[in-house]
């Protein structure tokens, strides 16, 4: 009996111990959850002091760095608008200045046009001038010439009055305009004929007297259809001669027919045109034939 009394005994201290050690082991014990989450008041309250002290440094770095950015952008940003501000005077100033420059520019080629219009009228003038002097020259040397002739003193050859000398003949070149028929008619009614030419010397001289009018010759493809002079003698086209693209033979001009009939163009040079065209002429005599 003491025997299961002790046995007994023993399977309850057996238990017993191995509820104690259960209990002990236990992850709700008490003593062991203080011992990890509990915090003394006292510590506690100097950790929130910590943590707000840093969290105020921190607000306050944060709010100084901002500050001098500021403070940095806003000096940058009144230099830049005081440097645009500089920009924006000099570029009125140069716009200004060159509206002035402009402006000079345009009253010096004004001045400039006009400059060119009074030595292109100088210049007329003095080939007019020049002309005249040129024409009271000759027309002189004429009547000296006559003045001799007539009292048996010379046996130089002589022209008309308005009429140039040279290389033995006379050339008349008209103040007036006619057609080219009644130019070739008038030049034989003064016992001449309408300008046949024979030599270059002779054609550099006619010219000299011709520029700058129109001038008829007695050249023309009216009779045939080739260009002759009026004595019967082809010519044979040198465009050297003639003015760029001519002869054309135009025919649109509203005149009836073409272009039959030559004269000299205001730089000397040959042009076909309708043969009705009021143009000057010149004549030609020998000088024993004319009077």
């Amino acid at each position: 009996m003491r025997d299961a009394t002790e046995a007994s005994s023993s399977n309850s201290n057996e238990y017993h111990d191995e509820f104690d050690n259960t209990d002990t082991k236990a992850i709700w014990n008490k003593n062991t959850v203080s011992r990890f989450t509990a915090v003394p008041p006292a510590g506690q309250f100097r950790w929130y002091l910590c943590l707000f002290g840093v969290s105020v440094f921190i607000s306050l770095s944060l709010i100084i760095a901002i500050s001098v950015t500021k403070v940095n952008l806003d000096g940058k940003l009144s230099a830049v608008e005081k440097e645009i501000s500089n920009l924006t005077q000099t570029l009125m100033s140069i716009t200004a200045r060159m509206n002035r420059l402009d402006q000079h520019g345009e009253n010096l080629q004004q001045n400039v046009r006009q400059l060119g219009a009074n030595l292109d009228t100088l210049h007329e003038q003095s080939e007019d001038m020049s002309f005249n002097v040129e024409r009271i020259e000759e027309f002189a040397s004429q009547l000296k010439c006559l003045f001799n002739k007539l009292n048996n003193v010379t046996q130089d050859q002589c022209c008309p009055l308005q009429w140039s000398l040279f290389s033995n003949h006379c050339y008349y070149f008209s103040d007036y305009g006619m057609s080219w028929h009644k130019a070739r008619d008038q030049c034989e009614n003064m016992k001449a004929e309408l300008l046949i030419l024979k030599s270059r010397e002779e054609k550099d001289f006619v010219i000299q007297h011709t520029m700058p009018h129109y001038y008829w010759l007695g050249l023309s493809d009216e009779r045939t259809g080739e260009w002759e002079w009026l004595d019967g003698t082809p010519y044979v086209i040198d465009r050297r001669e003639w003015i760029p693209g001519q002869p054309d033979d135009w025919r649109l001009h509203g005149l009836g027919g073409g272009e039959d009939c030559a004269h000299f163009h205001r730089d000397g040079r040959y042009n076909d045109d309708h043969c009705s065209r009021g143009y000057r002429f010149v004549c030609k005599a020998h000088t024993k034939t004319v009077h």
